[in-house]
């Protein structure tokens, strides 16, 4: 393979793994929603700020869930975050329930079933959609971990409110994807974008061997 080539490649990978996300986060993290020291492979290299000090607001719309109805989570902040991570759980459980629906720079992190972000653009608001189980699992409540930068962060941002169950199917229920919003369908996020552009990158190059010496 003609070494320019490879030159290319290799820096296309690089600036794709200069932009973390959120499908690398492992399975240890699920339930202490503590960034993890070895992600990304510089390490946070902090301990989280104190919860009092945060910025950061987890709204959650309505009292109540219902089977097959989605719930509104949103997120604002007096500044901006480039990465978060968050959860529904019941009865003060560790675990993550319900369905969550990806949007704008977020994917589903299938290792614990958590929404996280997909890049890390920097952001003071965004709005997601919540689908709880189709039982009654008790009550509800939103965690999230908002991070600002690689050594600022808060764990533990609790949702407004909690959500308790209702068996009655609300008149205005949709069971579809709310308009404007892309249904989960698993991990899409970044990390797959780069690997999908890079190989269609590489296939290119070396379909029609580009001569490229003369950039650099």
């Amino acid at each position: 393979m003609d070494s320019h080539i490879v030159v290319v490649f290799l820096a296309f990978l690089a600036l794709c793994q200069a932009y973390p996300n959120g499908t690398l986060i492992p399975v240890s993290v699920c339930t202490t929603m503590t960034p993890n020291a070895a992600y990304p492979p510089a390490g946070h290299g902090a301990a989280p700020q104190p919860l009092n000090t945060s910025p950061y607001t987890v709204t959650v719309e309505g009292t109540m869930y219902w089977p097959g109805q989605y719930v509104k989570v949103s997120i604002t902040g007096s500044t901006y975050f480039e990465g978060f991570m968050i959860q529904a759980r019941a009865n003060n459980e560790t675990a993550s329930i319900g369905r969550w629906m990806e949007a704008p720079e977020t994917v589903v992190n299938t290792n614990c079933m958590s929404l996280v972000h997909s890049s890390n653009a920097k952001q003071t608001n965004i709005t997601l959609m919540w689908m709880p189980p189709a039982t009654n699992v008790g009550t509800v409540k939103f965690l999230a971990t908002l991070v600002k930068s690689q050594a600022t962060f808060w764990v533990g941002n609790e949702g407004s409110q909690t959500l308790t169950y209702n068996a009655t199917v609300a008149p205005t229920m949709a069971a579809t994807s709310p308009a404007g919003m892309m249904t989960t369908k698993g991990p899409i996020g970044g990390g797959n974008v780069c690997v999908m552009s890079s190989m269609l990158l590489l296939t290119i190059l070396l379909k029609f061997g580009m001569e490229i010496a003369g950039l650099f």
